[in-house]
């Protein structure tokens, strides 16, 4: 089995480093994959009817404490200092004060949101989402590559819902979590549901409601399930969607908790038909949790060999001799302006010596352009992994590589 790590290495994707333990050096190759998972993301979110936000990655001590997060969480928390300073004048140098925490997770930011001006039943369910930037003072010995990062990336949704949505908004999730496992080549994933913990927030009842709700609108949709006892959030029950790759791993990664007390604790309300206070279910979801620990898995899961909508770089063009330069500089261009993620590789180099160097590299496809080809406008397309070579029109690679991760021709 290839570790995430070295296949990093070979298609030059990223690295670590001892100035920063616990967090990604991305390279542009790198960048390009993140980016694409970043977007199909961001349009699966849309399809669903999530509106993305954005928020700040400190958030003051006050806000943690209130949400109970410091009181749970602030060992691992990174405290930064807030300006201060006692006599209020411009002159003084300000002392630091331990009052703001880099944020672990965007729940009491997405509260702050919700909160920023009256709500209305009208705008129920509200689903905000953001690609939300955390940083977890892990312990050094549990730090493993993408693995286990101090700094990563989280599809961090957050929905304001009625009680009667629930089981919507469950199987909207479900739906979300099967094209997208689809997408990237899971075809195969198991739920868990995890019942309140033994250190909780709110009433015994609160717990009892939020476990049956969870339960009742799994089985209502149908799907099979293992219970885990007290492995809920601090804040509420939660379903966890665990994926099952190549090696025969598993992997916990999606999952949607069903929370009452942190609205409970914020007072968030809207207004309802009656025109009173009703106060929103806050659902907790994330399809992929950290991007960099999904990239991880997917390098592993498939050794390198991205499907093609994914590859960091999808195409590259690589010219037998100075006799077809010209051909595949316009093939190049062709690409390019389609939008395709593709290289030229034009220089005096001999071709087999091109195909070793993006072989390693795990370039999906490979356009080989000869003196025939040039005069004959086509190109010899070359798979990774495979032997023979295919020889094909411009209009037939841009097809192929036009295709979306559902198997559609784009654009």
């Amino acid at each position: 089995m290839a570790d995430h790590r070295d296949l990093a290495r070979d298609m030059d994707l990223f690295h670590f480093e001892q100035h920063s333990p616990g967090m990604i050096f991305w390279h542009p190759q790198g960048m390009r994959l993140f980016r694409s998972v970043e977007d199909f993301m961001r349009q699966v979110y849309q399809a669903h009817g999530f509106e993305e936000v954005r928020s700040p990655v400190a958030l003051s001590r006050s806000l943690w404490e209130r949400s109970r997060h410091w009181e749970k969480f602030h060992q691992g928390m990174f405290v930064v200092g807030g300006l201060a300073s006692d006599s209020g004048q411009e002159s003084e140098i300000p002392a630091m004060s331990p009052d703001y925490a880099l944020k672990p997770m965007s729940c009491p930011a997405h509260i702050a949101i919700y909160q920023s001006r009256k709500r209305s039943y009208r705008e129920s369910p509200m689903r905000l989402m953001e690609f939300g930037m955390c940083h977890r003072n892990e312990l050094s010995g549990t730090l493993s590559g993408c693995m286990r990062l101090r700094q990563f990336v989280q599809d961090d949704a957050h929905i304001f819902c009625r009680e009667s949505d629930v089981q919507r908004e469950i199987d909207n999730f479900l739906g979300m979590v099967r094209q997208v496992y689809a997408a990237f080549g899971y075809d195969q994933f198991s739920l868990q549901i995890s019942l309140r913990p033994e250190q909780r927030l709110g009433s015994d009842s609160l717990w009892d409601h939020a476990e049956a709700i969870l339960i009742q609108a799994v089985e209502a949709l149908g799907h099979s399930y293992n219970l885990a006892p007290n492995e809920g959030a601090f804040y509420g029950p939660k379903l966890e969607i665990s994926l099952h790759d190549q090696l025969g791993r598993s992997w916990q990664c999606g999952t949607i908790q069903v929370d009452f007390n942190l609205p409970q604790l914020f007072e968030a309300a809207f207004v309802n038909e009656l025109s009173k206070l009703e106060r929103p279910v806050m659902l907790h979801q994330a399809v992929l949790g950290s991007l960099e620990r999904w990239i991880g898995i997917l390098l592993e899961h498939h050794g390198g060999n991205l499907p093609i909508w994914l590859a960091p770089t999808q195409v590259a063009i690589a010219s037998i001799s100075e006799k077809s330069s010209d051909w595949a500089e316009a093939i190049f261009s062709r690409l390019r302006s389609l939008g395709v993620r593709a290289e030229l590789h034009n220089r005096d180099r001999t071709i087999s010596k091109k195909i070793r160097e993006l072989s390693k590299r795990k370039v999906p496809l490979i356009a080989i352009v000869g003196e025939q080809e040039a005069l004959k406008q086509t190109l010899n397309l070359r798979r990774l992994g495979a032997v023979n070579q295919q020889e094909m029109s411009l209009a037939q690679l841009e097809q192929l590589v036009g295709q979306s991760p559902t198997g559609e021709i784009s654009g």
